[in-house]
């Protein structure tokens, strides 16, 4: 709760702040100055991994080594216990199922909580310097993480504080040459049209009639925004959606390739490939962050957000697409038809889809800022843009609860279906091979 809050409080600060100012500074080219803003924050996203990572490396202690074990010594049976038994840390395996040195182990004190690192294990940790496979005691050592964290926290406060020193902005009533005026009529239907004046001062009239303009000192209260207008809600509500549908395809995108993709098609989804597809999805986050901001300055915040909308059929094809490509390839086995031709326009749908979602992802969030301030004026832009956020955090947790319900939903789906199958044909045959019966569905 402490990260979360105080990482939260600080992401705000350092990420509100510097994309309204630079709105006051180019109003009339709103979209390209937050996209240059928010394209540092993409490409600090895609640098940042590598840093921690090594920090973490660099702060790592292993812990205590103990010694060898039979499942790590690769020595079993009689020659285990006849020469090297002694050299061999004896193990007991607690109800909870942890595990501590025997009271009769020849290596160690007796009652030490313990964990047993495999090759596997000690191959993950390559930043880690270790004995080796073998015993480790519990609680010795450090994973770096809190001290690479605490040293990133002051990095990142030294590098805001500095900033903030050269961080200005310009006179309420400052506007740049050849300034225009966008007036927002909301008629009786809820529909908005949008009309350009060349004109210094705005003014606002009658009840539906909101009117914004690109100069810094003319705007709607945030909390009037919130509460007595149309648009806000229908705003939230779009950046909730594509939020949710981006969060949801960045977490699984990834495990479908190398799960579906690499199951039938080996040769094609290697490792290398699903690294450079990982790495396609950041620079289309960048590009989407910056290009869809920039565009938008031309074609228009509402029909930009209008294209953002092709993200749904997007996402809800990616399973569509990861169904078929087995199916298909199932039916090209037993005809004797390549993998690969299979296989290709499948992937390349998937991939060349899910990296232009993520562009729709990216853009969304790099677009809002300009949007608010044309929709409701550039002076509490910032405060909205704040409360416009909040769909945001409230997709990082729609997300991941409504990805794990549909995977829950779709595991107790094909558990019932090969039961029934299984009964269909032979309902004896798990008691006979695991001892359960079909009604034992747990």
């Amino acid at each position: 709760l402490g990260y979360g809050v105080l990482g939260g409080v600080g992401w705000g600060l350092m990420y509100l702040t510097p994309v309204t100012s630079v709105m006051k500074w180019f109003p009339d080219r709103r979209g390209l100055a937050t996209g240059i803003a928010l394209s540092a924050f993409g490409a600090g996203a895609a640098l940042a991994p590598s840093v921690i990572h090594a920090l973490v490396d660099s702060f790592a202690v292993a812990p205590q080594y103990i010694g060898d074990c039979l499942l790590t010594s690769g020595v079993h049976g009689e020659a285990a216990s006849a020469s090297l038994q002694p050299l061999l840390v004896e193990l007991t395996t607690l109800s909870d199922g942890s595990q501590v040195i025997a009271s009769n182990s020849p290596v160690g004190e007796a009652g030490t909580p313990v964990v047993v690192a495999t090759e596997a294990d000690v191959a993950k940790s390559s930043g880690l310097v270790t004995t080796g496979p073998g015993v480790y005691a519990i609680g010795m050592g450090d994973t770096g993480i809190a001290k690479a964290m605490a040293l990133l926290g002051s990095l990142y406060g030294v590098l805001g504080a500095v900033g903030s020193r050269f961080m200005q902005i310009p006179h309420p009533d400052w506007k740049p040459e050849q300034s225009t005026a966008i007036i927002c009529k909301e008629e009786d239907d809820g529909s908005t049209i949008q009309e350009e004046e060349s004109s210094k001062s705005v003014t606002t009239t009658g009840t539906t009639t909101v009117v914004q303009s690109n100069t810094n000192n003319n705007g709607l209260p945030a909390s009037y925004v919130t509460t007595n207008t149309k648009q806000f809600p229908l705003l939230w509500f779009s950046v909730f959606g594509n939020a949710t549908g981006g969060l949801a395809l960045l977490s699984s995108s990834k495990l479908m390739l190398t799960d579906i993709f690499a199951g039938v098609a080996p040769e094609i989804v290697t490792p290398a490939f699903s690294t450079g597809y990982v790495s396609a999805l950041g620079i289309g986050m960048a590009l989407g962050r910056f290009g869809w901001s920039a565009i938008s300055d031309v074609l228009g915040r509402q029909n930009t957000y209008a294209v953002f909308g092709l993200g749904i059929p997007i996402v809800g094809m990616a399973p569509y697409l990861c169904h078929s490509v087995v199916d298909v390839m199932s039916i090209g086995d037993v005809n004797g038809v390549v993998g690969g031709e299979v296989v290709w326009p499948y992937l390349v749908t998937f991939y060349g889809g899910s990296v232009l979602a993520i562009t729709f992802y990216g853009g969304i969030f790099s677009v809002l800022p300009a949007y608010i301030a044309d929709l409701f004026g550039q002076k509490h832009a910032g405060a909205i843009h704040g409360k416009a956020l909040t769909a945001w955090a409230s997709s990082a947790v729609a997300g991941p609860m409504g990805l794990a319900y549909l995977r829950s939903y779709s595991y107790d789906n094909a558990m019932q279906d090969l039961l029934h199958t299984v009964e269909a044909h032979d309902a004896s045959a798990l008691d006979r091979s695991f001892g359960v019966s079909i009604s034992d569905e747990e």
